[in-house]
This record gives structure tokens, C-alpha cells and sequence, in this order.
């Protein structure tokens, strides 16, 4: 399955040229992602227009959007899915904060559906259309929404490709050659590095916490949302538990990931194309997009979901097992993992049925319960002993940071907060 994603401009001053993709053709095309799709043979193209092309005797949002859309079928027909995006554009088009947010965070979470629904093997993007922000901004959300889509469906990876044109001159009718500016098959180990990336600057806990949070206090207040679990601390225990591989301590917070994912995707839900909710005021010729969404909610949105697929096993050694081979961020944190469960597996036959503190089955002289040692719990995979709790499960070891009396999760997240 090919998918191709192209953000465009304003197309009516786009002319038919004849365009050589990838050094074949010519294709005959007022638009190249034309070429690219019946060069490529692509099964869905996906056009993402901007809803700047409005006719200025609109006051409404539906108004706008088939304004938009007749003028894109009027050009380039309607041979592809169209979604129209609130895009800036000069004063006419802006958010009330006079950011640009809104077009990120909108091609993100309609993209991840497009994907989610289409499960493709090959993804491109071609840039050649798009004008200022809009190629820069559409390509990486669209590689944010791709990195999501590897983690929660396709172990074997995907291969992405960004194609460009030649710049088209007037008078000139080519041929125009389009070639791959980018490409590779992009994994889940480096989706999952991308994913994490963002959040482990210096500076980005501090953003999230402050900027990002609080809209999204904002937003469930009004709705009268629980937001107890969903923080800033809590998004950063998930980063680097993940990082490190502390598979455990995300199975025993998939309810709570699950709850955070559900808050932050009610507030891009407002950007769905097919039930747009941001609300537009139309005043004195100008179109102003009344939402404040930060472009780090998307980037919390793709952690929250990735995390939740990861989550959803049990807590047995075997699905632990499982996630490591599936899921570590490198090497070295697989094989930290996965020694540490060799070794626990070798004590198999002294595991009781009931709950009971690892350093006790490994015989610690004085086992410090609860009071985990920072280095070894990042050391051993999360399976530090003076917090971990095994038992017999049938054929299975099961593994915890409780026995039902002592829970121990919260100093775990002491230290991975």
C-alpha cells in the first residue's frame, strides 16, 4: 500500500508541464504530486490545501471549506482526498495568539487516521506545491504521525520518501525533473528515538509544564475533565521509562496512559477534518482561529499513544520478554533486559506463588524494601530488587512493583521523574 501526502499553495496559477520523475516520463500535469502518483502507481493521495484559499465573501466555516474545495477540483480535479487545513496567511488568516500552530497539529492527527485506517508499507511526501511554512511544517507532522504509526502497527518498519520538483518558469513547459530529496526505511527503534527526542532537551520540561499543561488543565476544566494523573511529572516518568526500557512500570500504568491519552486527544479531536470544531470569527474581513493548541501536544499525543500500544501486555516475564525484543530504544537496553529476566528465570524454582520481594528470593542480607537504588533500577531494567515483587503464574513469573500491601511505584518514579 503507497500513500502520498502533498501540501499545496494557492493553485491557481499552477500550468501543465511535462514532469520526468525519478529520470522517467514525461507526465503531463499542472501539479507534479500528479506525476509522482501515476509514475509511482499510488493507491491514496492525500492533498492537504489551506483554508487561506476562502473566498472573501465567506463568513462561515462550511461556507469556507467548500469555497476551498471547489476552487482545488476547478484546478487539479478530484482524482485525491482533500482535506483543508486552518493555515495562516498574512493578517487575514491568523490564530488569536498570531502563532501557527493550528496547521501542524491539524496535518499530525488527520495524517496518524489516514495511516492508522490504510496500514501503508510505503509512504511519500512531495514538497514541490507548498509555500513558506507549509512544506516544512507539513513534513514533520506528517514524520511525527509516520513515527507513530510504525510503533502501534508495523514492526517491520516503512519505507518514507520525500520527492521535490524543479522550480516551474513561466514560458517554460520543461521537462521538469522530480526527485527523491530524502529517503529511507525508517524502524521502530528509530521511530521510538524520534518520538522520545523532543522531549529531552534541557528546556522542554519546562515548556511542557508550564505551556502545555496548562492549556490542557484549560481545556479539561471546562469539560469538566479529571486531569489528576495526566501532568508533566507523569509524561516524563513514561519518557524515560521507555527510554530505559522500564517495560514494567508502563504495564502497571497503561490505565492511567490510556485516561492521559484520552484528554490530549480530545483537545486535537478538534482538528478532525471530518468534525472540524475550532471555532472561526469572521470580523471585518479577517478570519481569526479562536484554539490555542501548542505543537507539543501533538508531540505528547504520539508518546501517550505509543506508550498505550506498548502498555497493553501483561505483567508476566514472557510479555516483558516480548517488549524488549520489540520495543528497546537501543541495544544495550534489550540486553540489560533481557540478562536481567535470564537471571530471574534462573531462580524460577524458588519463586513462591505469592507475591514476594526479588532481594528476598535472591537472598540480600538486608533487603531495603521500596527504597530503590537509582543506578540499579536503570542498570537492571527496572528490575531492581528492593522494588520488584515475583510469583509464580502458572508456567509464567509474574512481576510487580506491589504485593497488594507495599507499593512501591511511587519511589520507582522518584527516580524516574
Amino acid at each position: 500500500m503507497k500513500i502520498l501526502f502533498a501540501p499545496i499553495g494557492d493553485p491557481s496559477g499552477y500550468v501543465n508541464v511535462e514532469y520526468l520523475v525519478n529520470g522517467e516520463g514525461p507526465y503531463n500535469t499542472n501539479a507534479s504530486f500528479i506525476a509522482i502518483s501515476q509514475a509511482l502507481k499510488i493507491d491514496k493521495l492525500v492533498v492537504y490545501a489551506g483554508l487561506s484559499l476562502c473566498d472573501t465573501n465567506c463568513n462561515d466555516y462550511k461556507c469556507c471549506k467548500d469555497s476551498v474545495t471547489q476552487k482545488v477540483a476547478q484546478k487539479l480535479g478530484n482524482e485525491f482526498d482533500l482535506l483543508i487545513a486552518p493555515n495562516i496567511y498574512g493578517t487575514r488568516f491568523i490564530q488569536k495568539d498570531r502563532k501557527n500552530t493550528l496547521y501542524f497539529n491539524f496535518i499530525y492527527f488527520n495524517s496518524l487516521k489516514i495511516l492508522e485506517d490504510n496500514k501503508p508499507d510505503e509512504i511519500y511526501i512531495d514538497i514541490t506545491h507548498g509555500i513558506n511554512y507549509m512544506p516544512l511544517l507539513a513534513t514533520d507532522a506528517i514524520r511525527l504521525a509516520t513515527y507513530t504509526y510504525i510503533v502501534e502497527n508495523n514492526k517491520n518498519g516503512v519505507n518514507l520518501t520525500i520527492y521535490n520538483s524543479e522550480p516551474v518558469t513561466k514560458g517554460n513547459q520543461g521537462p521538469y525533473a522530480i526527485d527523491d530529496i530524502y529517503s529511507e526505511k525508517i524502524t521502530v527503534r528509530q521511530a521510538l528515538s524520534s518520538i522520545l527526542s523532543p522531549f529531552l532537551s534541557s528546556e522542554s520540561k519546562n515548556i511542557i509544564k508550564n505551556k502545555v499543561f496548562k492549556v490542557i488543565r484549560n481545556k479539561a476544566n471546562s469539560e469538566n475533565v479529571n486531569t489528576s494523573s495526566c501532568n508533566a511529572d507523569f509524561i516524563y516518568y513514561i519518557v524515560n521509562a521507555l527510554s530505559a526500557g522500564i517495560f514494567l512500570y508502563l504495564i502497571l500504568k497503561k490505565n492511567e496512559i490510556n485516561s492521559c491519552l484520552n484528554v490530549v486527544e480530545n483537545i486535537l479531536g478538534k482538528l478532525d477534518f471530518n468534525n472540524f470544531a475550532v471555532q472561526l470569527n469572521f470580523e471585518n474581513g479577517k478570519v481569526i482561529y479562536d484554539e490555542n493548541i501548542p505543537i507539543e501536544i501533538s508531540y505528547i499525543h504520539s508518546l501517550l499513544k505509543v506508550s498505550n500500544h506498548i502498555a497493553q501486555g501483561s505483567n508476566k516475564i514472557s510479555e516483558i520478554r516480548r517488549m524488549a525484543d520489540n520495543y528497546s530504544t537501543s541495544d544495550s537496553v534489550k540486553y540489560v533486559i533481557l540478562n536481567e529476566i535470564n537471571r530471574i528465570e534462573d531462580k524460577k524454582n524458588e519463586i513462591p506463588n505469592s507475591p514476594t520481594l526479588y532481594a528476598k528470593i535472591r537472598g540480600t542480607n538486608l533487603p531495603k524494601i521500596c527504597l530503590p537504588d537509582k543506578r540499579n533500577l536503570i542498570a537492571h531494567g527496572g528490575f531492581e530488587e528492593n522494588v520488584t515483587f515475583l510469583w509464580k503464574c502458572g508456567d509464567d513469573i509474574c512481576v510487580s512493583y506491589t504485593d497488594g500491601k507495599c507499593d512501591c511505584i511511587e519511589n520507582v518514579e522518584k527516580h524516574l521523574g
